[in-house]
C-alpha cells in the first residue's frame, strides 16, 4: 500500500494527505464542532476517492477528473469546510494583525487608502482582485497545450500545495480581515461604476464570512503562477506583471487583507516553491524512470 501510494503523482499524494490531516483535526476537536461527523465523512470520502480514481486506467475522461475537475473540487471543498470549522477550534487574531500593521506604518493602510478611493479606482481594483480566479486556469490551459505532462503535474502540485499551505495558515492564524474587523472605522463604503459592486456582493455571497486573511492566498497563488509563467513563457509573464501588481494592491485597498497578509502571501510563494520543488524533484528521482499512477 505504501509503495503504491508513493508512486502516485505528488498532487494526488498531497490531496490524500491533506484531507486525512483534516480528518484527524476534526477527530481531535470532535466535541467542539457541532456537525463534526459530517466533516469526517466529507474528508474521508475525499481521501478515499482520490486514491480510488488513481487506480483506474487512464483515458480522457479519467484524466479530466484526476487532473482538472477533482483538484478544483478539492480546493473548493477544503476552503469551504475549513471556513466552517475554524470558529470552533481557534480564536480570531485580527487584533494582532492590526497591531502589526500599525507598528509597521504608524497608521492603518486600508484606512489611509480610503482618502484616495474613487469609483473609477475602486472599479479597477475590484477587477484586478478577480484576476486571481483566472490565473490557475490560464496556467493549466497553457501547459496542457504547450507544455508536457511533467510540467503540468509539477504546476498542479505546486498550486495545490500553495492553496493548502494557505488553508493551514487560516487554521493557525484565523482572521476576518479589515472589511469586517474594523468596518466601523471606515467613513464610506467602496463603490465602483459598472461591475465592482456586483463583484463584491458575489464574493461575499459565495465566500461568506471566512477567517481567510492570513496569509493572503490571492498574493501567494498569483505570485506563484506569475513565477511559473516566467519559467515557461516570459512573454506571458510580462503581460501579467502589472495586473498582478494591481491585484496585490487591491487586497489592501478593497479591505480584504491586512498588509501583513500580503507579506505572508509572498512568504507563502517562496515556501511553496522551495518545499514543493524539493519534494517533486525527490519524487522524480525515485519514480521518474518507473511506472507510476497519473
Amino acid at each position: 500500500m505504501i509503495k503504491e501510494f508513493l508512486k502516485l503523482q505528488p498532487s494526488f499524494q498531497l490531496n490524500i494527505i491533506f484531507f486525512l490531516i483534516l480528518f484527524l483535526l476534526v477527530i481531535f476537536s470532535y466535541a467542539e464542532i457541532p456537525t463534526a461527523f459530517n466533516f469526517l465523512i466529507i474528508y474521508l470520502s475525499m481521501a478515499i476517492f482520490q486514491f480510488f480514481i488513481c487506480q483506474l486506467n487512464n483515458n480522457k475522461f479519467i484524466n479530466l477528473i484526476k487532473n482538472i475537475l477533482f483538484p478544483v473540487f478539492s480546493v473548493l471543498i477544503a476552503f469551504d469546510t475549513i471556513g466552517e470549522i475554524i470558529p470552533y477550534i481557534n480564536k480570531d487574531m485580527d487584533h494582532v494583525f492590526l497591531e502589526i500593521d500599525y507598528k509597521i506604518f504608524g497608521f492603518y493602510p486600508y484606512l489611509y487608502l480610503e482618502k484616495f478611493a474613487t469609483p473609477y479606482l475602486t472599479e479597477i481594483m475590484q477587477l484586478s482582485y478577480c484576476v486571481y480566479y483566472f490565473l490557475p486556469f490560464m496556467l493549466g490551459i497553457y501547459l496542457l497545450r504547450y507544455g508536457n505532462q511533467q510540467d503540468f503535474q509539477r504546476a498542479l502540485f505546486l498550486v495545490l500545495l500553495c492553496f493548502y499551505f494557505s488553508y493551514i495558515g487560516y487554521l493557525i492564524f484565523p482572521a476576518l480581515g479589515p472589511r469586517f474587523s474594523i468596518a466601523h472605522m471606515f467613513q464610506n463604503e467602496l463603490h465602483g461604476i459598472l461591475v465592482a459592486n456586483h463583484i463584491n456582493n458575489i464574493l461575499n455571497s459565495l465566500e461568506g464570512i471566512k477567517r481567510d486573511a492570513f496569509p493572503s492566498g490571492h498574493v501567494g497563488i498569483s505570485l506563484l503562477i506569475l513565477l511559473m509563467f516566467y519559467k515557461y513563457n516570459k512573454k506571458i509573464f510580462w503581460i501579467f506583471v502589472f495586473p498582478v501588481i494591481l491585484l496585490i494592491i487591491s487586497t489592501v485597498y478593497c479591505r480584504y487583507h491586512y498588509f501583513i497578509d500580503v507579506i505572508g502571501g509572498m512568504i507563502l510563494t517562496v515556501v511553496t516553491l522551495l518545499i514543493g520543488n524539493l519534494y517533486y524533484n525527490f519524487w522524480l528521482t525515485k519514480n521518474g524512470n518507473s511506472s507510476h499512477k497519473g
